[in-house]
């Protein structure tokens, strides 16, 4: 099986429409680890595009708050505001999805969740050892594909030991367990402004890592001229 694995899509058409075109010719099932929408200014659209290739989708804390099943609060005032103003803007049959959406999924040769498997429902980061061995510890298959983070690299746990790598291509061993955060398509935060998304060829036992450019400055735009945040189009320049 050849997997796409994609994660926080954020509402930003343009990156996720490059990365389509990015896509290997062949390939069997593509994953979305969670927000589709936040933070830029077309959700229907990239929700509608999500549907068209026959996604599956598991649920993000933005995709949570729109839909009322988290409360932003405790989000920045940026993403608080794009959470009003994603909120006043999605329609009926999207908010519907987004409300159908679970916060786990679990495969043959995978699991994905959003952000860690303990609590999924809180939407925890995962960024140190730690974070990591608690999903490790609950962790039924080889890999976990996780987002949230916008942060690339992939936790490895083999022989008791825990250690992290990133590399374009990620062989796996027989005997080792993984969490893999795929990055983000629409607002990476890594300092390269790219947009992000895996490749698990499960055949070859192989994790891809694939970085895409797009127009960043068409995305920043349209962000401005829907009324969200400038701050939240500048981002995208510096990919932070």
């Amino acid at each position: 099986m050849n997997y796409i694995i994609l994660s926080d899509i954020h509402s930003n058409l343009p990156a996720f429409e490059a990365v389509i075109k990015a896509f290997p010719k062949k390939y069997d099932k593509i994953i979305c680890a969670g927000d589709i929408v936040g933070y830029g200014a077309e959700p229907n659209e990239c929700i509608k595009l999500l549907l068209s290739l026959g996604a599956d989708n598991i649920l993000g804390n933005h995709d949570a708050a729109v839909i009322g099943k988290m409360n932003s609060s405790n989000f920045n005032e940026y993403a608080q505001e794009a959470v009003f103003w994603t909120q006043a803007h999605i329609a009926g049959g999207s908010r519907n999805y987004l409300e159908g959406l679970e916060h786990i999924r679990k495969e043959d040769f995978f699991t994905a969740v959003h952000g860690t498997l303990h609590r999924a429902e809180k939407f925890q980061y995962m960024m140190t050892g730690a974070d990591a061995m608690h999903t490790f510890e609950i962790l039924e298959t080889q890999v976990c594909f996780v987002g949230h983070s916008h942060l690339p690299g992939v936790f490895v746990s083999r022989n008791g030991r825990l250690t992290g790598i990133l590399n374009e291509r990620i062989p796996l061993q027989p005997d080792a367990k993984y969490i893999v955060n795929a990055g983000s398509v629409g607002q990476p935060r890594d300092g390269d402004p790219r947009a992000c998304f895996c490749t698990y060829d499960t055949d070859k036992s192989e994790i891809g890592y694939h970085r895409v450019e797009y127009d960043v400055e068409t995305a920043r735009e349209r962000i401005i001229d829907a009324g969200l945040p400038q701050r939240l189009g500048d981002r995208l320049l510096w990919g932070r």
